[in-house]
C-alpha cells in the first residue's frame, strides 16, 4: 500500500488535470455557443478553420478529457483515504466533503451549465467510497470486471444499432437555453436541460469505470509507479495506443455517418460512436496521463506552469469557464450563441482557459493554498460536517 508520503503532491498530476481541463473547454464551448448535439458534428463546420477546430476536439479530446479527470477523482478519494489515521479510515470521514460538491454541482448545473459533471463525481464518490475498504486485489477483480461489463454493454448496443440501421433523419434539436432571450426563461429551462443532460451521465458506465482505475491506482502505488517512467513498460504504452487508434479510427468512421446527431442522425454511425467510447477514453486516459508524466521531467516554462495552475485549483478553472461562457453566449446577455463558426468559439476557448489560469497563478501566488471555488468547498464542508476541521494542508478529493 502506498504511504502518505507517496501520495503528496506529484507535478504530473497537475499537468495532467490541467490538459484535461484544456479540453473541457474546447469541448464544453461548442455546447454552450452553438447547439447541444455537436458531438463530432462535422457537418457543422464551415469553413476551414472550423474543420480543423472539430477534428481537433475529435481526435483529442471529445471523450478524451473528462476519463482522466474522473480517474483522478477516484485517485484523490484513494489518498484521502490513506492520509486518515489507520484507526479512523471509516467512509463518513470522506462523505461531508462530496455532500459539499453535490451541492456546488447542482448549484452550477441550474445556474450556469446544465451539462454540468461535478454532480456526477460527488454521487459517485459517495457511492464508491466504500470500495475504499476493500483490498488492491479485490478493487483491481471489481476494476476489471466494471471494464468488461461497459465493454459488453456498448458492444451490444452498437450491434442493435447495425441491425436496425433505419433510415437517416434530420435532427430536431430543441431550442438550449442559452439561446433565449429572457435570463428568468434561460434559467427556467436549466432545470430540465440539468436533468436530461447532467444527471444522465450517471448512467454512463465507463464514468464510475475510471473512477474505480482511479481508485486501484491511486490505494496501490501503481499511479506513482507510472508516473515515474511512463514508457517503462511496453505493456501500457502498448495497450493504451492500440486503444486511442482503435477508438478514434471507429469515431472518424462514425463522422461519416453523422456521428452522435450533428445535422443528420444515421443509426450506423451512433452504432460506431457507441463502439468507439470505452476505446477511446481508455486511450485518452493513457495519452494524457503519459504526455503530462513527461512534461513535468522537463524544466519549467510558463505554459507548463500555467497549466499546472489549473489543476492546481480545478473547481476554480471549471466553474470560471463556465461563468464566462454563460456571460458571453446566453442571448440575454452578451449573445454570442450561434453568431461565430467553431474555430472561432475553440479560439474563445483557448483564451477563457489561459485567462483563467494566469488568475489562478497570481491568486496562489499572493498566498492563498487553494482557489477561489475549493475555498468555498472547504467551508461547505465544515459546515455539512462541523466536527471535521479540514487544516491548511489538507487536501480535498479532487486535490491529490
Amino acid at each position: 500500500m502506498t504511504n502518505f508520503a507517496s501520495a503528496e503532491r506529484l507535478p504530473a498530476i497537475d499537468l495532467a488535470r490541467g490538459i484535461a481541463l484544456f479540453g473541457v473547454a474546447l469541448v464544453n464551448v461548442h455546447a454552450f455557443a452553438a447547439v447541444w448535439s455537436s458531438v463530432y458534428g462535422l457537418d457543422l463546420a464551415k469553413n476551414a478553420a472550423d474543420v480543423v477546430a472539430e477534428y481537433a476536439n475529435a481526435v483529442l479530446f471529445t471523450h478524451r478529457s473528462y476519463p482522466v479527470l474522473a480517474f483522478l477523482f477516484g485517485v484523490g478519494l484513494a489518498w484521502q483515504w490513506q492520509r486518515l489515521p489507520a484507526a479512523d479510515r471509516q467512509p463518513n470521514r470522506l462523505r461531508a466533503r462530496l455532500w459539499a460538491l453535490l451541492l456546488i454541482g447542482v448549484a452550477h448545473g441550474l445556474l450556469l451549465w446544465p451539462g454540468e459533471v461535478l454532480t456526477v463525481y460527488a454521487v459517485m464518490g459517495l457511492v464508491l467510497v466504500s470500495v475504499l475498504r476493500l483490498g488492491d486485489r479485490v478493487i483491481l477483480a471489481i476494476v476489471i470486471a466494471v471494464y468488461v461489463a461497459t465493454a459488453s454493454m456498448y458492444s451490444s448496443m452498437a450491434v442493435s444499432w447495425f441491425m436496425w440501421d433505419g433510415a437517416t433523419t434530420p435532427v430536431v434539436e430543441p431550442t438550449a437555453s442559452f439561446a433565449l432571450s429572457s435570463l428568468r426563461s434561460a434559467l427556467q429551462s436549466h432545470r430540465q436541460e440539468f436533468l436530461d443532460r447532467g444527471v444522465v451521465q450517471l448512467l454512463v458506465p465507463d464514468f464510475w469505470a475510471h473512477a474505480l482505475l482511479g481508485i486501484w491506482a491511486g490505494k496501490s502505488g501503481a499511479l506513482q509507479r507510472f508516473l515515474r517512467d511512463p514508457l517503462r513498460n511496453r505493456w501500457v504504452v502498448i495497450s493504451g495506443a492500440l486503444c486511442f487508434s482503435f477508438g478514434t479510427t471507429l469515431e472518424l468512421m462514425a463522422a461519416r455517418y453523422g456521428g452522435w446527431d450533428a445535422l443528420m442522425t444515421q443509426d450506423r454511425g451512433v452504432a460506431l460512436m457507441t463502439l468507439a467510447l470505452l476505446w477511446a477514453s481508455l486511450g485518452g486516459l493513457w495519452l494524457w496521463l503519459t504526455i503530462a508524466a513527461v512534461w513535468a521531467q522537463r524544466g519549467d516554462n510558463g505554459l507548463k506552469n500555467l497549466v499546472a495552475a489549473a489543476g492546481r485549483a480545478p473547481l476554480t478553472q471549471f466553474i470560471g469557464q463556465s461563468i464566462v461562457f454563460a456571460a458571453l453566449f446566453n442571448k440575454s446577455l452578451i449573445g454570442l450563441y450561434g453568431e461565430l463558426g467553431r474555430g472561432a468559439y475553440s479560439l474563445i476557448a483557448i483564451a477563457t482557459y489561459l485567462l483563467l489560469c494566469a488568475f489562478i497563478r497570481a491568486w496562489l501566488a499572493s498566498g492563498h493554498t487553494f482557489g477561489p471555488m475549493e475555498i468555498v468547498w472547504r467551508r461547505l464542508t465544515s459546515v455539512f460536517s462541523p466536527q471535521i476541521k479540514l487544516k491548511s494542508a489538507e487536501k480535498l478529493p479532487l486535490e491529490p
